[in-house]
């Protein structure tokens, strides 16, 4: 069960069953949400802020894990690849500082199993954040990047306890919005909902309140209220004004309520700078949608581009890739990449890929299985529902092998 509470006191909870199945990307096709609830930085560069102090310190090894954590979210966030190997190199030698039983090393294993999963690493991510969990069993932190890693490793059960041990150290934006995607996984998304609502009631940094909005508004967006996720988005956007995530999802919520023009124009301007294969391939296809063949074709063109840009940085997801070929390119290399993250992790984010990927292929029959594990936990994300749909109709009527 998982209690979602207040921080000081039980102002209320969340009871939920667990489910035997448990993500980005969500927001991003592949990998349903980002990395889950790590909260943004704080107001000041913490890039910035590590290096001014090991430029005084050099040796300062937990200068040395909030460089590393620093470099891989600007990765995620901007989609510069190349920081996973600076992230790398400044974590390693914060571990090589921090022996056992020092207060630094705790900090840099969970700071190495947030880049582990970021470069979907899964296995490693959890194995590292185990480590860091059995050095120092009251360390927040480390349960996030557990629940993170055994979310996408299919380990539902592992994921909630790991999110409700969080909950209960420190009730916080992290464990919050965690708990709302755990929540949203098992097709609870009033309980989603109320656990990003007291995310943001505890959010305090303004990073942290445009990471709450960010997510209130993809909630909204992907369950049928664009009209709510644009007015999410947009308070976001007040509080961070270029921050990219949420200028994507307020371009995607102008599509769905009618602003195509200014939709365009928003996507036009993000991808010109954060040219994340999620953008791109949003930015396509409206462009495609609204007859503008052309761009979109050129859209297409740079997402094949910068999944290869991702797999040179050893940042490779197979999923979003999948997906990606599934509708836009390869169905054949679909199915390839979909059963080679598959053979990696058993999660609802591949089942469904696969089953996509086979269906897109001709191969409907064979999807059905992987469909139906994709929603037999409870997720009733439409897209996915919509996956199912298809492929069920598609065997209905002798469409599929």
């Amino acid at each position: 069960m998982l209690r979602v509470v207040c921080a000081g006191a039980v102002a209320g909870a969340l009871l939920i069953a667990v489910p035997a199945a448990v993500h980005s990307p969500g927001a991003d096709r592949g990998s349903s949400r980002p990395p889950v609830g790590a909260g943004a930085a704080a107001s000041a560069d913490p890039i910035e802020v590590a290096q001014a102090r090991l430029r005084e310190v050099p040796d300062d090894a937990r200068a040395l894990a909030d460089l590393g954590g620093a470099y891989v979210e600007r990765a995620r966030v901007g989609g510069d690849a190349s920081l996973y190997a600076r992230a790398r190199q400044a974590l390693d030698r914060a571990l090589a500082l921090s022996g056992p039983g020092t207060p630094t090393r705790v900090p840099a294993l969970v700071a190495l199993a947030a880049l582990a999963n970021a470069r979907h690493d899964f296995a490693t991510g959890r194995d590292l954040a185990e480590q860091a969990i059995a050095a120092d069993p009251y360390y927040a932190p480390a349960f996030g990047a557990l629940a993170d890693a055994a979310t996408q490793l299919g380990d539902a059960e592992g994921a909630t306890r790991a999110i409700q041990r969080m909950l209960d150290l420190r009730p916080s934006v992290a464990s919050f919005t965690r708990a709302s995607y755990d929540l949203e996984l098992r097709g609870d998304v009033d309980g989603a909902r109320v656990a990003l609502d007291r995310a943001l009631e505890g959010a305090s940094a303004r990073d942290d309140v445009a990471y709450c909005r960010l997510w209130q508004g993809e909630l909204a967006r992907r369950y049928g209220d664009p009209a709510g996720a644009l007015g999410s988005y947009e308070a976001g956007l007040r509080v961070v004004p270029g921050d990219p995530a949420l200028r994507a999802g307020r371009a995607a919520a102008l599509a769905e309520v009618g602003r195509v023009d200014e939709a365009l124009a928003v996507y036009a301007e993000l991808t010109a700078t954060t040219p994340l294969p999620q953008y791109l391939a949003r930015y396509g296809e409206l462009a495609q949608r609204t007859g503008h063949t052309d761009l979109a074709r050129i859209q297409f063109r740079l997402v094949t581009a910068q999944f290869a840009v991702m797999d040179a940085q050893g940042a490779t997801d197979d999923v979003a890739r999948a997906m990606f070929e599934a509708d836009r390119g390869d169905p054949a290399e679909a199915v390839r990449r979909a059963e080679a993250e598959r053979a990696r992790r058993r999660s609802v984010h591949t089942a469904d890929a696969l089953a996509w990927a086979l269906f897109r292929a001709g191969r409907a029959a064979e999807a059905v299985p992987y469909a139906l594990e994709a929603t037999a936990g409870g997720w009733r994300d439409p897209e996915v529902l919509a996956h199912l749909a298809a492929i069920r109709a598609a065997v209905g009527t002798g469409g599929g092998r």
